[in-house]
């Protein structure tokens, strides 16, 4: 059995995690004409989904640098941007207000078409102090919408997925959504300072000389060869996302701290046997990502944890220390 608001919603996804991908990578390489197409893309999405009666505002380059979208009678404005620092924000409610747009508008929300910051600060005001936001309640990005989607009604869903469908092409075989988004969301998961096991990581470093030939032996051939097989199909995908994701080195550092961790206790539970281990803890992400609503593609899981066991992060071999 199957529900049709999971099949609607788990299509949703994919198809943001794509779009949010082109978004980035074509920002990355200064491709900025799919800006323009987002707008009207959000525009459309935006007035689907939550009744709003949106205009592209760009149309009035006076507006242009403050805010793209806008709903005179619901006196609500969104800012379009794959900028997501704190910065950005800043500066869109200086121009807003140098406009005197809050004398139109009584709600300002930044989109982030890419992924939005952790602020340290729970608002942004402009310097004149006519406006302000809330940097929870009024930043939003993909993930944002997918909460707002998901508790409409199955109605409602079922529209959203049907325009999505009809606006968002993948030609097939060409991007492995599902994939990507499970890498996006397995490595979020890891590197959350707020996961369950972040302070309880390995203390010493894992060794990089430990290689899986000689720790386990036994099990060499099986897991290498396993690794070369889900390579061709992920390898290239992984190395893409984990380049445009950019963690940074503290949450990069979690992430092996986590991973070490969870995989070393259930290393101990299989009594060192590194084939049954691996199954369970590709069993226990698929299960983690499946609680939190997240996409969980088994296969690339399992690649991811196989890619992790060759940098010595799955089933990490501490650094001799000598007496």
């Amino acid at each position: 059995m199957s529900f049709a608001r999971k099949t609607d919603i788990d299509f949703i996804i994919e198809r943001f995690a794509y779009i949010r991908n082109v978004i980035e990578l074509s920002n990355s390489e200064n491709l900025t004409s799919i800006n323009i197409y987002a707008e009207n893309f959000f525009r459309d999405l935006l007035n689907i989904s939550f009744g709003y009666d949106l205009k592209n505002l760009n149309i009035d380059e006076s507006n242009a640098a403050a805010i793209d979208l806008g709903d005179a009678k619901k006196k609500i404005a969104f800012q379009v941007t794959a900028t997501s620092g704190k910065s950005k924000i800043t500066k869109t409610l200086k121009k807003f207000c140098e406009k005197d747009l809050q004398a139109e508008f009584d709600r300002l929300i930044v989109l982030i078409a890419t992924k939005k910051s952790k602020y340290q600060s729970d608002t942004a005001t402009d310097a004149s102090g006519k406006f302000s936001i809330s940097l929870k309640e009024d930043v939003w990005d993909w993930s944002d919408l997918v909460k707002k989607i998901s508790d409409l009604s199955q109605a409602e869903i079922k529209k959203i997925r049907d325009f999505i469908e009809a606006e968002i092409i993948v030609e097939a075989n060409k991007t492995p959504l599902k994939e990507v988004a499970t890498f996006i969301d397995l490595m979020e998961v890891l590197s959350d300072e707020t996961h369950a096991e972040a302070g309880k990581g390995v203390l010493r470093e894992p060794d990089p000389n430990g290689k899986i030939e000689d720790r386990f032996s036994d099990h060499s051939d099986y897991l290498l060869q396993e690794y070369g097989t889900y390579y061709s199909e992920f390898g290239s995908v992984l190395a893409a996302t984990v380049k445009q994701e950019d963690l940074g080195a503290a949450r990069l550092r979690r992430l092996g701290l986590h991973l070490g961790t969870k995989s070393n206790q259930i290393l101990n539970q299989c009594s060192g046997d590194p084939s049954t281990a691996l199954d369970k803890l590709v069993e226990f992400y698929v299960g983690t990502l499946q609680t939190h609503r997240k996409n969980s593609d088994e296969g690339a899981i399992r690649f991811f944890m196989l890619d992790q066991m060759i940098k010595c992060h799955v089933f990490p071999n501490p650094v001799k220390v000598s007496a």
